[in-house]
């Protein structure tokens, strides 16, 4: 009986004070895993320290239709500095199974002390594509 392994694939994603969504520029197979890794900076370019981050909460998006991918709104992640995302299975799969390929978006809303401010918000996402499991 043949068993498929799914290999995790790790991104690093430098979070910084944008305005767009960085495209990661890479796909993954549908039902597999990956982890994305997120560094977060503050105002300055400087890496925020973990002791000020007060929380981080992610979600996970199919960019064609704007829908939630899995339920996964709001996910809770231990405040850190990177912090790893990981996904697997539902977070990948494709949702119309005509398609080839889907994009996904993952926001990260991060609640940080910041010099300037208390509880300031970094709010930022990332854009990679979910790549349909051939059937050969």
């Amino acid at each position: 009986m043949a068993q498929l392994v799914a290999k995790c694939l790790q991104i690093i994603l430098r979070m910084e004070h944008k305005k767009m969504a960085v495209d990661l520029d890479f796909s993954v197979t549908e039902n597999s895993s990956v982890v994305i890794q997120a560094t977060f900076t503050d105002e300055e370019g400087d890496t925020i320290s973990a002791g000020l981050i007060k929380s981080i909460k992610w979600t996970l998006k199919d960019v064609q239709t704007g829908r939630v991918v899995n339920n996964r709104k709001d996910v809770s992640v231990t405040p850190a500095n990177p912090v790893n995302i990981f996904l697997y299975d539902d977070d990948l799969k494709i949702i119309n199974r005509r398609n080839e390929t889907e994009q996904r978006e993952l926001i990260v809303k991060v609640i940080y002390d910041s010099v300037y401010q208390e509880n300031a918000t970094l709010r930022e996402s990332c854009l990679f594509k979910v790549r349909r499991l051939s059937s050969g």
